[in-house]
């Protein structure tokens, strides 16, 4: 089946492919307000590539969302990507969605999905020094946010990755970053150590 569905999006323009990579990224559904702001990086309007691919079956367009029409489009969309042009691709919409949390249109929401996408590509693909700090420094932001709400898997997962995002002379330039991080990282193991007992 999945061969099948990569024959047919093969068949696609690259722009309806594109439309179909990105999604793909984001999970099972991508909210029209998302699309807006990655439309930017994408160089096209992605709700109206989107509204195409609807008409031909793969996507729903439902409400303030588009939603692939079964799990299996998604993986079969997903797998037209290389796993380093999927890791690549992560990092470009997290880092184009970082852009409306520098500019202070945070959310809790835009935070956490900015960061799964940025940490899902990796540390290694950020080279510049200041960014990577950047992003330690947004999961680190991330991980406080779960741990307030109590999802403390979620909070040791940003954690873990804002230590990865850390330069290799980070106890001599990061150090408070780095403090705050090990810190936040071992309170919350702590806590998922003791909810086992």
């Amino acid at each position: 089946v999945l061969e099948l569905l990569m024959k047919e999006m093969g068949k696609l323009s690259s722009e309806l492919q594109c439309g179909l990579k990105i999604p793909s990224c984001m999970g099972s559904y991508v909210k029209k307000s998302t699309l807006d702001i990655i439309s930017s990086d994408a160089g096209f309007d992605l709700r109206e590539v989107l509204h195409d691919l609807s008409k031909k079956g793969f996507m729903d367009d439902v409400d303030d969302h588009f939603r692939f029409c079964h799990d299996r489009i998604e993986q079969a969309a997903y797998d037209l990507m290389s796993s380093e042009e999927r890791k690549e691709r992560h990092v470009r919409v997290g880092l184009t969605l970082c852009t409306q949390i520098v500019s202070g249109n945070e959310s809790d929401e835009m935070l956490f999905t900015a960061m799964n996408q940025i940490n899902r590509g990796g540390a290694h693909l950020l080279l510049d020094a200041n960014l990577r700090s950047t992003m330690a420094s947004l999961n680190l932001r991330a991980g406080k946010r779960c741990t307030a709400m109590s999802d403390f898997v979620s909070a040791q997962k940003f954690y873990e990755s804002g230590i990865s995002f850390l330069n290799s002379d980070h106890w001599e330039d990061q150090y408070e970053l780095s403090i705050e991080l090990f810190e936040a990282m071992v309170d919350v193991a702590c806590t998922l150590n003791d909810g086992e007992h």
